[in-house]
């Protein structure tokens, strides 16, 4: 078929249609990401997960209860810190665009905290990234890694007003206030970790007193504990900040890996893979280890001493709370699961639950509407977060299948989603994307040159490869009848869309191949496999008729926009089509265009998610999931009652 091109500008779309433009699909939910430090306020803990807060009820700290999450409001990019300003929480955003701010929310009803404010325009800059946030007495102190350490007055909380600033702070991965100083700490542009100290007797001439820097072999993070910087890596690192133009390191010790600290008196926790380990710290200039306490803290990613108790919030999507009553010999009081996850990276679903792949541990089931977590799959991996890196999944037949980058695939079994077991796995790293049918995975790599593999698993604990066909890098892939359509990358070969007979499973056959799109990201095919749609790296989503697989054919191509800042400039990385709309996943966030009309596609606006969106994911009641990195993962419905969505749309069969 001969080749139709539709090429829509950037420019003219923003302009016709706006930053966002008018969408059939509605935001649904919101939820999970990177942890911000951890703040509470009265009995309820708040977390900053990507671009939402979640509120645990911790009245009975051996019983948090989740109390709830602003999946309704989501910030404008991931949440970077928080702090408490009288009856408000203040939270820090900012995205990779360099935009940034701070949402106001009230905190009259504990549970749900709700936007009652903004404050943007601290600063006169077209690039903003806070990255630090605290407050005390009137004022808070917001830092921002391009612009300096800001004083704001909140003598009025839903009006702060910025008094003064030190332009030569640039450090903020923690902060700590002691009396007329702020403490800030964070990586140096020429490596090491910083310590500074911020006068702030007079708020309207913040000034630095002092500054230091610490081995960046030897330190991953700094506990700001005044008179005190402490910094933990492979070493324990104490400097004495007392007087900052003197900062002295007073004592080095070689530990244990830790990449977390708590100072509780006498006493500092270092938490670390390996669990909590209890440190003496009566001379800071002798530190001595009392013991190590067994504790699930694998991969901790944000440490707080809080009223409840030490907390440790984890990358494998755990919270620990610890019984400190007696200091020396700390207890694991309490845990409870991070909902949605800190690092979920693909969805799957069966009739009553979904399944996250979770980068670090495994696999989290949760209920399908709700996403409430109701049990997770800790994999048996070596602890590296390489081999734990799970990246895709794909369910059939009560089970689930993971693609780990640095093992290969894992098999679990779901009949019991509150307690998922591995059933068997199959060696093959660098595995990015997955899909089951029947006895049958299909499983792809990208590092090092791609593999497409076909494995039999009528037996699930000992998966056989039956075939396989050397590819460039394979991101995305496609089962449909008897053949597969990948999404490859260009490094290791030509790039774009290959169509696989795997009709003889072992001896999968290229057939059909494309390279209009050099370098492709993700790719979804209708259920008849007469139309393929493309998201490729130049910005753009094709649209092919694949009826013969052996030519498949462009016969449309949309350019996704820009940003407001970077107009020519996008990456489309994923698509998924349901209800002939297609959701491609992109620098900015998702973009809808209708694709009724496949020679004809027509951008319908974009959802913002405040970070790129590697993935979407289409379930079977219509809703489509896309996974944002850092800013977590945003959830979008069909409108009520269509009769469209009612059961998805183009649910493959094989």
């Amino acid at each position: 078929m001969k080749s139709i091109l539709l090429t829509v500008f950037a420019a003219a779309w923003l302009a016709l249609a706006g930053p966002l433009g008018a969408t059939p699909f509605q935001r649904a939910d919101a939820g999970g990401g990177a942890l911000a430090p951890p703040v509470m306020k009265g009995d309820y803990l708040y977390v900053g997960m990507g671009a939402t807060l979640a509120a645990w009820n911790m009245a009975d700290p051996d019983h948090p209860v989740l109390a709830g999450r602003t999946s309704a409001a989501p910030a404008p990019g991931p949440i970077r810190g928080l702090a408490i300003v009288g009856e408000h929480l203040y939270a820090a955003w900012s995205t990779p665009e360099a935009t940034g701010g701070i949402l106001i929310y009230s905190l009259a009803a504990p549970a749900q905290p709700v936007v009652v404010g903004r404050y943007d325009d601290y600063v006169l800059s077209a690039w903003k990234m806070p990255a630090g946030l605290a407050a005390a007495d009137g004022h808070a102190y917001l830092g921002d890694s391009e612009n300096g350490l800001f004083v704001l007055d909140t003598s009025d909380p839903l009006a702060p007003v910025t008094v003064g600033v030190a332009e030569d702070v640039h450090q903020f991965d923690a902060m700590a206030l002691s009396g007329h100083r702020v403490l800030t700490s964070g990586s140096s542009f020429i490596g090491g970790r910083v310590v500074n100290v911020v006068d702030v007797a007079n708020p309207a001439a913040p000034a630095l007193a002092g500054s230091a820097t610490m081995d960046g072999g030897s330190v991953l993070r700094i506990l700001l504990s005044d008179p005190y910087a402490i910094g933990v890596g492979n070493d324990l690192l104490v400097y004495d900040v007392s007087d900052p133009a003197d900062i002295t390191q007073v004592s080095a010790t070689p530990i244990d890996l830790a990449t977390g600290a708590m100072r509780n008196g006498e006493v500092l926790y270092l938490v670390g893979d390996s669990g909590i380990q209890v440190w003496d710290f009566a001379d800071p200039a002798a530190p001595a280890l009392l013991r190590t306490v067994a504790a699930p803290t694998f991969m901790p990613d944000q440490v707080a001493a809080t009223p409840a108790g030490p907390l440790v919030l984890t990358h494998a999507d755990r919270g620990v709370l610890l019984d400190a009553s007696d200091p020396r010999v700390p207890t694991v009081r309490a845990g409870f699961m991070l909902p949605i996850g800190v690092a979920a990276g693909a969805v799957a679903f069966d009739a009553q639950h979904a399944y996250f792949a979770e980068n670090s541990y495994g696999l989290a089931s949760v209920e399908r509407t709700s996403l409430a977590p109701v049990g997770r799959l800790d994999a048996a991996l070596p602890p590296d977060p390489t081999q734990r890196a799970f990246e895709d999944i794909a369910v059939d037949g009560g089970r689930a299948y993971l693609a780990a980058w640095g093992y290969g695939v894992i098999v679990a079994d779901l009949a019991d989603p509150a307690h998922p077991a591995e059933l068997g796995r199959f060696p093959f790293p660098f595995a990015t994307a997955i899909e089951a049918h029947g006895d049958r995975v299909y499983v792809a790599s990208t590092t090092n040159g791609g593999i497409f593999r076909v494995l039999d698993v009528s037996d699930p604990s000992a998966p056989v490869e039956l075939g396989s066909l050397a590819t460039s890098q394979t991101y995305d892939l496609a089962v449909r009848g008897d053949h597969a359509w990948l999404a490859d990358g260009w490094a290791f070969g030509d790039g774009g869309l290959r169509v696989v007979d795997v009709s003889d499973p072992n001896a999968p056959t290229l057939v059909g191949q494309s390279t209009a799109c050099f370098d492709a990201g993700g790719i979804d095919v209708s259920a008849d496999g007469a139309t393929a749609w493309l998201a490729c790296s130049d910005g753009s989503l094709l649209v092919y008729d694949t009826r013969d697989r052996s030519q498949p054919q462009v016969i449309a191509s949309v350019a996704l926009p820009g940003s407001e800042s970077l107009p020519d400039y996008n990456v489309a990385h994923s698509v998924v089509v349901s209800g002939g709309i297609a959701f491609v996943g992109h620098e900015y966030g998702v973009d809808e265009i209708d694709v009724s009309e496949p020679a004809a596609p027509a951008l319908l606006g974009r959802h913002a998610t405040g970070y790129a969106v590697r993935k979407v994911e289409r379930a079977p009641d219509g809703r489509v999931f896309a996974f944002a990195g850092e800013a977590g993962v945003f959830v979008f419905a069909p409108p009520v009652g269509d009769a469209i969505f009612a059961d998805g749309f183009d649910a493959p069969a094989p």
